[in-house]
């Protein structure tokens, strides 16, 4: 009789305690390189499933049917400028890791690949173009108090109507706006369908009642869609719908005819009915090639091997012409190639997609410099620093820009914003004191050599040289 109650308190308790398929076993930094970073995580799981969610930024990894093993570090601090820091944590039957973004108000690009009984997940920051040479400052008109702005009309004139706003019209315009959710990445590896909702219920803060009817699994990638958008995806993806009530979303099946036993029921489903998910569905296969693609060229990418990668992402290009960080990596990686007219070509096919889309700009302006287009690359230059996000490069290409066009006053003013947005470094302050020479405002640049020499900044001997003979020269 005891025999028999053992027996029956282990069973109960292994009713009770979460069903675990394996065990992490191992979480750690792989590969690193300066905008780049792999993060490895060994051990076996039943199925994956991986989102962002803001504020801070940051990319979560779920891993059901695991746990972690004993003594794993809970807590890995990271330096860089893309993870700040690895966090680990154990709750129900499934592990969480999670990915802090370094900057807490922007969030990196990421992959993941499973190899080896793990997942190894690459992150990665979009690299900004080559700066142009510096050049020695000469005589010079001045142009005092202007401020760069984005002469729309100018942009328009280069670029042409936009299709994204030729075509997105009425009704069609009606559909985007109703999604209103913050933006997110999810990527869900057969996971349990019950685990999505719950997920979304995180995500939007909402309640959300699954019917028991609804039952399934779901593999699927998405980026940088609404949260409400996604959620529709998946209901359409799986036949189902919601209703809701009082912040409570009601997950059921799509409601059918019921037939006869046995009875065939034949619908005769028109060719214009049929069309739009016959281009959903070459859209969705396309996408995927796309995928498979810029995978090979990322890899390729990170070996050094930038030529045979730049031809596998223009392969991608032609599946998924509406990738706008896919058509900036093939402008940018052109630009170093020395193809100035490619690289203004994407550059500027980017540019349509998003117009204020600030990197975009300044890889058109760049090679717009290197091909002679002078009023272009102004153009091209203002909208870089008035677009988003605000990068460092697109102020300090502008300022060299004007240096090199001796309008040293806007030059200047590029400069000293830069300064203000993205605190000092030794290039832009010898840039400063660069042009305060050419303006004969010799105190001026005297007092910033001299700070140059107290910065603390890491500078080279030739540099160390170039400061010491300006201040003798200058502060005499």
């Amino acid at each position: 009789m005891a025999r028999i109650f053992l027996m029956a308190l282990i069973l109960w308790l292994q009713l009770l305690l979460p069903a675990f398929a394996g065990v992490i076993s191992d979480i750690r930094v792989g590969k690193k390189a300066q905008n780049e970073i792999e993060i490895i995580i060994k051990g076996e799981y039943s199925s994956y499933r991986a989102f962002t969610l803001q504020s801070p930024f940051r990319f979560i990894i779920d891993l059901e049917g695991a746990r972690l093993k004993k003594g794993l570090p809970r807590s890995i601090d990271i330096k860089g400028s893309i993870i700040s820091r690895i966090r680990a944590g154990q709750g129900g039957n499934r592990s969480r890791i999670v990915l802090d973004s370094a900057d807490k108000a922007l969030l990196f690009h990421s992959n993941i690949q499973e190899k080896d009984r793990g997942l190894i997940v690459k992150c990665w920051r979009q690299a900004t173009a080559e700066t142009m040479p510096s050049h020695s400052a000469g005589s010079y008109t001045s142009f005092p108090g202007a401020r760069p702005v984005v002469p729309q009309k100018a942009l328009d004139d280069l670029l042409g109507r936009p299709e994204k706003a030729a075509t997105l019209q009425g009704d069609d315009t009606k559909k985007l706006a109703r999604y209103s959710g913050d933006k997110i990445t999810l990527d869900f590896y057969k996971t349990d369908i019950h685990n999505v909702f719950r997920l979304f219920a995180e995500i939007s803060g909402k309640n959300i009642i699954v019917d028991e009817r609804v039952k399934g699994e779901l593999t699927l990638a998405l980026t940088g869609v609404p949260w409400d958008l996604a959620l529709d995806i998946i209901l359409e993806q799986k036949n189902l719908r919601k209703t809701e009530k009082l912040n409570t979303y009601i997950i059921l099946p799509m409601p059918g005819k019921a037939t006869g036993k046995g009875e065939l029921v034949v619908h005769k489903v028109s060719d214009e009915v049929l069309q739009p998910a016959k281009l959903r569905k070459l859209k969705k296969e396309n996408r995927q090639k796309a995928q498979n693609l810029i995978l090979e060229g990322h890899n390729l990418e990170t070996q050094g091997n930038k030529e045979e990668a730049l031809k596998i992402y223009e392969k991608a290009y032609n599946y998924w012409k509406n990738n706008i960080d896919l058509i900036k990596k093939t402008a940018y990686l052109h630009y170093i190639s020395g193809n100035f007219a490619r690289s203004y070509f994407y550059a500027k096919e980017a540019l349509k997609i998003n117009r204020k889309d600030s990197e975009a700009a300044l890889y058109a302006a760049l090679p717009a410099v290197r091909m002679g287009k002078k009023h272009e690359a102004k153009i091209l230059f203002k909208a870089a620093i008035s677009g988003s996000p605000k990068i460092p490069e697109a102020y300090y290409n502008y300022g060299l820009f004007l240096e090199r066009q001796k309008d040293y006053d806007n030059s200047l003013y590029v400069y000293e914003k830069y300064e203000t947005l993205f605190g000092p470094s030794l290039q832009l302050s010898l840039a400063i004191a660069r042009l305060y020479e050419a303006q004969e405002r010799n105190k001026d640049a005297c007092n910033k050599y001299t700070e140059l020499q107290f910065s603390g900044f890491s500078i080279d001997e030739d540099t160390e040289r170039l400061i010491q003979t300006k201040i003798k020269t200058l502060c005499d």
